[in-house]
């Protein structure tokens, strides 16, 4: 086994419970829904997993609706110092993510499940679901006010999250980020071909930001080619992150250069990676797991 560094240096042990790190990282909720997800609930994927869509402190935090919320389930490892109280809490309430909700008590919370009925109506025709989202943005985590269309998708990813039959877990594998840069990607060139110029840039935002993530699990010394392709990947995407208007057209050609040439070097060598929970837990050796 490739030597790997005995202390990973991983974005999400910010908000992972301590001697929680193997089992947040290498399982998580399986994800199901009730039927093939339509492009619009993709798109609200997309944004479901980006950070910078609540904006805030959370986006600093790299704290996205999916890291609460995995595949819309429960994160049961969740816990962020002087937000949580017992793993997989929060206090929503609480001034570090915004003060228009701030009561001033430390009041954590169960993390709920969004595959379980709630008080919102979830009736598309009623619009309750997506003014409690909006709420939730721009009150609860101080995000910008999100557009009519970022509301719609991310309700509908919401509407399409179900419970697995057996409440199952899955493994957390490289497919979970690649499949995120991909509908991050597709749903930025699909938004800025519609005017959605800001949340087109938040998503190649989050594209870039799940490229980072891979790149912390590429952590042994034989690794260097792929760290390297990763960060030119990203490098390339940030224009697009930075355009007034990103451009459609680049965007598709840097998903379909990204889906031919960089994909399958990243699956042939993910087994050499902190993907690999063996090689996870042996990292994290000696640290209460």
């Amino acid at each position: 086994m490739a030597a790997i560094a005995a202390t990973p240096r991983l974005q999400a042990l910010v908000w992972i419970a301590p001697g929680h790190e193997v089992a947040a990282l290498s399982r998580e909720p399986a994800q199901c829904s009730a039927s093939p997800l339509s492009a619009e609930a993709s798109t609200g994927m997309a944004l479901f997993n980006a950070p910078q869509i609540l904006g805030g402190q959370a986006a600093r935090a790299r704290i996205s609706c999916a890291t609460c919320h995995a595949n819309g389930r429960v994160n049961r490892h969740f816990r962020l110092e002087g937000v949580s109280g017992a793993t997989g809490t929060a206090d929503v309430s609480s001034s570090f993510f915004s003060l228009a909700r701030a009561n001033g008590r430390f009041d954590p919370k169960p993390i709920p499940d969004l595959a379980q009925p709630g008080k919102i109506s979830r009736d598309p025709a009623s619009g309750a679901l997506e003014r409690f989202l909006r709420g939730l943005i721009v009150e609860e985590f101080d995000g910008r006010e999100p557009s009519p269309a970022v509301l719609h998708a991310l309700a509908d990813y919401v509407r399409s999250v179900r419970a697995c039959l057996g409440e199952g877990e899955t493994a957390r594998t490289i497919e979970e980020p690649l499949r995120l840069v991909r509908a991050s990607v597709s749903a930025a060139a699909d938004l800025a071909g519609r005017g959605e110029t800001e949340a087109a840039a938040d998503l190649v935002g989050a594209a870039r930001y799940q490229l980072g993530l891979i790149d912390e699990r590429f952590a042994g010394p034989g690794l260097r080619q792929e760290r390297a392709s990763l960060v030119a990947e990203s490098r390339a995407l940030q224009p697009q992150a930075d355009a007034h208007k990103p451009d459609p057209a680049q965007l598709r050609r840097w998903l379909a250069h990204f889906d031919a040439f960089i994909v399958p070097r990243l699956r042939a060598r993910a087994a050499w990676t902190l993907y690999d929970r063996d090689r996870l837990a042996a990292a994290f050796a000696g640290r209460g797991q």
